[in-house]
C-alpha cells in the first residue's frame, strides 16, 4: 500500500509511526514546503512541489492523509485533496480502541492509547491524540483536536474546529461550541458557547474569539 502524507512537522512523525504500526509493508512519501531538518525523516522520500505531485497522483489509488496539527492549515489542505477527488484515509493506530459502532469520517487520526466508545461519531480531519478517551454517544465535529489524555464522558458534543488541550475533562451531556479553545487541564461541567477561550477547574469562559483565531491550545 502506498501512502502520501502532507506535512513534516512533529505531528507527522506520530502519524508515520502509526502507519508503521500496521505491521505490513507500506510505501510513504512526505510532502513539505521545505526540507525537514530532523533525521527522523531520512528514510522517507520528501517532495517539495506539493501542487505538482497532487496533480500527478489524481488518477492513482494511493491513500492521502494531512498530518498537520494546525487546524486551519489542515482544513485547507484536506479540502484541496477533496477537490482533486483523491482517496483520503483516516489513520487509526493499532494500539487504540475504536468501537465497531463508532463512526470516523475521512482524514481523521486516532493515536495509540486512545479509546472511542459505542455510537460516537468523529468528524473529518480530526486529531484524537495519545490516550484520549471519548465515551459513548459523543458527537465530535470536523477538524477538532482532542489533546493527549483528555476525557470526554457520554453524550458530549464538540463543535467544528474546536481544540481541547492536554488533559481536559468534560462532564456528561456538555456541549462545547465551534471554534473554541479549552485550556490544558480544564474541567468542563457546563455548556461552552461558540468561539470561546475557556479554562480552569471548573472551566470558565475568559473571552470570546473571532473565527479563525482558534489555532493553538494554551
Amino acid at each position: 500500500m502506498k501512502w502520501e502524507i502532507i506535512g513534516t512537522g512533529g505531528h507527522s512523525k506520530v502519524v508515520l509511526e502509526a502507519i508503521k504500526s500496521f505491521g505490513h509493508y507500506v510505501q510513504v512519501t512526505c510532502f513539505s514546503k521545505s526540507l525537514p531538518n530532523h533525521p527522523f525523516f531520512v528514510p522517507y522520500p520528501i517532495v517539495l512541489d506539493e501542487e505538482k505531485m497532487i496533480h500527478l497522483h489524481e488518477n492513482t489509488f494511493d491513500s492521502w492523509h494531512v498530518a498537520i496539527g494546525d487546524i486551519s492549515i489542515r482544513e485547507k489542505k484536506l479540502e484541496q485533496l477533496e477537490q482533486k477527488k483523491l482517496i483520503i484515509s483516516s489513520i487509526i493506530h493499532k494500539n487504540s480502541i475504536v468501537s465497531p459502532s463508532a463512526t470516523i469520517d475521512e482524514g481523521t487520526f486516532v493515536n495509540a492509547g486512545a479509546v472511542v466508545n459505542a455510537s460516537t461519531r468523529i468528524g473529518r480531519g480530526c486529531i484524537i491524540n495519545t490516550s484520549a478517551s471519548i465515551d459513548h454517544d459523543c458527537m465530535i465535529g470536523d477538524f477538532v483536536n482532542i489533546g493527549p489524555g483528555s476525557r470526554l464522558a457520554g453524550h458530549v458534543s464538540v463543535g467544528t474546529k474546536t481544540e481541547l488541550g492536554t488533559g481536559v475533562s468534560v462532564a456528561p451531556h456538555v456541549k462545547i461550541g465551534k471554534g473554541c479553545i479549552m485550556g490544558i487541564g480544564s474541567v468542563v461541567v457546563k455548556n461552552i458557547p461558540d468561539f470561546s477561550l475557556a479554562y480552569g477547574v471548573p472551566a470558565q469562559v475568559i473571552k470570546l474569539l473571532e473565527d479563525k483565531q482558534c489555532k493553538k491550545t494554551i
